[in-house]
């Protein structure tokens, strides 16, 4: 009898268990809504690993670090290069390989390193070969610090378990993800220790809340149409927008543009599967500083804007617009802003309606209005 009684004791204390995690779980994505719902708005492998890597959130602190020296190391080599130079070397780094191979086959020439290289982007290609051939030694130097970044992460790593181990290497392909787990590092432990306490149940809660990111974002995104489509006015703002954006932040070599008129080709899905193949810049390089905050992933301005108009037809949308257009309009000279009263507000009544939205222009749009309430 006392078996039984101590039986239904345990099921009763894992019942309780079970609920405080769900409400913490619950709880914490109520407080940290943009980035754990950001988090978890990927796909199941990705925040299946955010969720094995948080039981060590050390790790996120101490890859912080390194970045930082790689990253400032890496700056400091190509300052002294013209900002069109430092772009090249920026992009070389988005396809570690390149520099490797172009080290092992320093004696080769022409068609032999260009048949090396043959499966890379012909820009990319193109500068690599230049840049081997005029400053070989500063692709040795860029190769000695990625090579002591991937030295340190490994130490960082090493005595994590194995399943730990992949998991962070999954990550740091996804330099905006570690990024925002070391700037949120409490958040981290959070997942972490709930994970770790309830790991079948936290899972299923991130299944869900994956499940329902995705629901209201496609919500989001139909409603965001359809108020665009139905005002001409927002329509001319935007278009103004789109133009000085695509302008400003130098998109004029787009490789994802047609050569004729530099805007997308007519099938929306074929530059879609383009766009998913995007390599980010790498975690220990960072970003070009001069494109704003957590500019990780060098999209094509069409994308980074959401829509495009055709030389014919009408508006082509390909999306909600980027965090990274929002840091740009937001913080454009002259408060650009005012100078296009219809899409302003346009976009603050459309945050106003989705506050909790995780998505990267609503979080752009919630800075400006914290910054302006200072």
């Amino acid at each position: 009898m006392k078996q039984i009684l101590f039986s239904i004791s345990l099921l009763i204390s894992a019942g309780i268990y079970s609920q405080n995690d769900a409400a913490s779980f619950d709880q914490l994505v109520t407080k940290e809504s943009s980035v754990v719902s950001s988090l978890f708005s990927y796909p199941d492998s990705v925040y299946s690993s955010i969720l094995m890597a948080s039981v060590y959130p050390q790790g996120f602190v101490r890859l912080n670090e390194i970045q930082k020296t790689s990253s400032d190391s890496f700056k400091k080599i190509i300052s002294t290069y013209s900002q069109g130079r430092q772009k090249q070397l920026w992009e070389i780094t988005r396809y570690p390989q390149i520099i490797s191979i172009i080290i092992e086959n320093k004696d080769k020439q022409g068609a032999e390193l260009d048949e090396l290289l043959k499966k890379y982007p012909a820009a990319i290609k193109k500068s690599a070969i230049n840049i081997a051939k005029s400053d070989y030694s500063t692709l040795l130097e860029i190769d000695k610090i990625h090579r002591d970044f991937e030295t340190k992460y490994k130490e960082i790593i090493n005595d994590y378990p194995n399943i730990v181990k992949s998991s962070y290497n999954l990550l740091i392909g996804h330099p905006e993800i570690v990024t925002m787990l070391s700037e949120n590092n409490k958040t981290a432990v959070d997942i972490g220790e709930l994970y770790k306490r309830n790991p079948k149940l936290i899972k299923q809660k991130a299944d869900s809340l994956n499940f329902e990111t995705a629901k209201e974002k496609g919500i989001e995104y139909e409603e965001w149409k359809r108020g665009i489509v139905k005002d001409t006015a927002v329509q001319r703002d935007l278009k103004e927008a789109a133009k000085d954006y695509s302008n400003e932040e130098k998109y004029d070599d787009d490789i994802y543009a047609r050569a004729n008129d530099k805007l997308p080709n007519d099938k929306p899905e074929e530059n879609t599967k383009t766009i998913n193949e995007v390599a980010p810049y790498p975690y220990w390089a960072g970003y070009p500083y001069w494109y704003g905050r957590n500019y990780w992933y060098p999209y094509p301005w069409w994308y980074q804007t959401g829509f495009y108009w055709p030389l014919y037809g009408p508006l082509r949308f390909y999306g909600l617009p980027s965090y990274n257009f929002g840091w740009w309009y937001y913080n454009h000279p002259h408060h650009y802003y005012d100078r296009h009263p219809n899409s302003t507000n346009y976009f603050r009544d459309h945050y106003q309606g989705r506050r909790n939205s995780n998505g990267g222009f609503n979080r752009s749009t919630r800075e400006f209005n914290r910054g302006r309430r200072k």
